[in-house]
C-alpha cells in the first residue's frame, strides 16, 4: 500500500509522475499555486492544453502533459470555493482530490504531487481542508491497497505544514479505532461513524468512490440509492431521476421530503430492507470495502450525529454519551443495518466454495 507525508517547499519542483494544479473551473491561469504552475510549465504550451479541454465542473478534475515540469502529468482539479461549510464544500473538495487519484491511477502514476487545494484564495479554513484532503487519500489506498502510490503534499507556509502533519498524525491513529461502549452492565468493542470525511466514513450512507450496481441503475453511494428507491415508493419517476442527478447528498434528501404524497407509516416499512440492500450490493462489489467492513468483527457499529434520531444515535461523535446505549437518542438503524450487513457477509464465506 502507497503512504502519505507533506512536505515544505514548492509544488513545482517536486520528482513525481504528476503534480496537482489547484485549478479554476475554466482551466485558465490564475494566481499563486495555479500560476506558479503555469510559468514552470511553460504558458503557452499549457493554456493550450486547457483551452483544448475548455471546463472542468468544481470536484472534479481533467489531465495535461508536464510540458517543462518534471513531472509527467499535470492533474487539475477543481476545489470549491468556501461558503460556510454548508453548501456541500466537503464533499465537492472530497471528489476533486479522488478524481485526481483517480486519474493518476488510470495513467499508472506511481507518485503523486498534491497543493492543498481551495486552502488559498478560494477560502477554505486550513485545518478543515487538511482534513478532507488526508480522508481522500486515506480512502483511496484503502480501496486500492494494491498499488503503492507514493501521495506528498508539498506546501511552503511552514505553520500549514505543521497543521496537516498534526492532522495526519491524528487521522492515522483514528483508522480503524475500536472503542469500548457499555450494553446494560457489559462492555463491548464498538466502531463510531458519521459524515464520509471523518474516522471510519466508508461506512456512510453518503461514502463515494466506490460506485455500485442494483436494479439495473449505477449509484455512487447508498444514500443515492436510499432516497432514489424512496422517491419509486411513492411512485414519483420524475424525482427519482433528479436524484441519480444530483452530486450533493444534503439536496437529493431534500428532493425525498418534498415527495408528494409521502407517508411515515409506509416508508417506515421499507426503509430498513432498502438501505440493507443498497449496503450489501456497496460491500459485495467492491472487494476493499468488503474486507474492511468484515475486519470490524463483532464491534457495535455506531452512527452518530446530533441531529440523525432514526438512523444515527442522535449523539455526536465526540460525545462520550455516545459510548452508552442508555444516553441514545435515537435508533442507529444505519449502524444496525450495516452490523447486519456484515453477517450476510461472513455468511457468504462460509458457504463459498473457495
Amino acid at each position: 500500500m502507497g503512504n502519505i507525508r507533506i512536505e515544505n517547499g514548492s509544488i513545482t519542483n517536486r520528482r513525481a509522475d504528476a503534480i496537482v494544479n489547484a485549478a479554476n473551473s475554466g482551466l485558465y491561469a490564475g494566481s499563486g499555486v495555479c500560476g506558479a504552475i503555469f510559468a514552470a510549465a511553460g504558458y503557452p504550451n499549457l493554456q493550450a492544453a486547457c483551452r483544448a479541454i475548455g471546463h472542468c465542473d468544481v470536484g472534479s478534475a481533467v489531465i495535461t502533459p508536464g510540458f517543462n515540469l518534471q513531472a509527467k502529468y499535470i492533474i487539475h482539479a477543481v476545489g470549491p470555493q468556501w461558503r460556510g461549510g454548508k453548501d456541500g464544500e466537503p464533499q465537492q473538495l472530497y471528489s476533486a482530490y479522488r478524481s485526481a487519484l483517480n486519474l493518476a491511477l488510470d495513467h499508472e502514476c506511481q507518485s503523486i504531487a498534491f497543493p492543498l487545494i481551495s486552502a488559498g484564495i478560494f477560502g477554505y479554513p486550513p485545518e478543515a481542508a487538511w482534513q478532507v484532503a488526508i480522508k481522500a487519500c486515506q480512502d483511496f489506498l484503502q480501496i486500492h491497497p494494491e498499488t503503492d502510490m507514493e501521495i506528498m503534499f508539498a506546501v511552503i507556509d511552514t505553520r500549514l505544514q505543521q497543521i496537516g502533519q498534526t492532522v495526519l498524525r491524528h487521522a492515522s491513529q483514528q483508522m480503524g479505532k475500536v472503542d469500548q461502549m457499555r450494553i446494560s452492565e457489559k462492555t463491548v468493542g464498538a466502531i463510531c461513524f458519521d459524515r464520509p470525511d471523518e474516522a471510519n466514513g466508508y461506512l456512510s450512507s453518503d461514502a463515494t468512490g466506490a460506485g455500485f450496481t442494483l436494479d439495473g441503475r449505477t449509484f455512487s453511494s447508498a444514500g443515492q440509492y436510499i432516497v432514489y428507491r424512496k422517491c419509486m415508493c411513492f411512485g414519483d419517476a420524475q424525482s427519482a431521476e433528479l436524484v441519480m442527478a444530483e452530486q450533493d447528498p444534503a439536496k437529493r434528501r431534500a428532493i425525498g421530503r418534498a415527495l408528494p404524497g409521502f407517508r411515515d407509516i409506509v416508508w417506515d416499512g421499507q426503509k430498513q430492507v432498502i438501505a440493507y440492500q443498497a449496503h450489501l450490493a456497496r460491500f459485495r462489489q467492491n472487494e476493499t470495502l468488503r474486507l474492511q467492513l468484515l475486519n470490524t468483527g463483532d464491534a457495535i457499529l455506531v452512527k452518530c450525529g446530533q441531529q440523525d434520531t432514526v438512523w444515527g444515535c442522535g449523539l455526536g461523535i465526540n460525545q462520550p454519551e455516545r459510548l452508552d446505549m442508555n444516553y441514545w437518542r435515537g435508533g442507529n438503524l444505519l449502524g444496525f443495518t450495516l452490523m447486519e450487513v456484515r453477517e450476510t457477509l461472513l455468511r457468504d464465506l462460509r458457504t463459498s466454495p473457495n
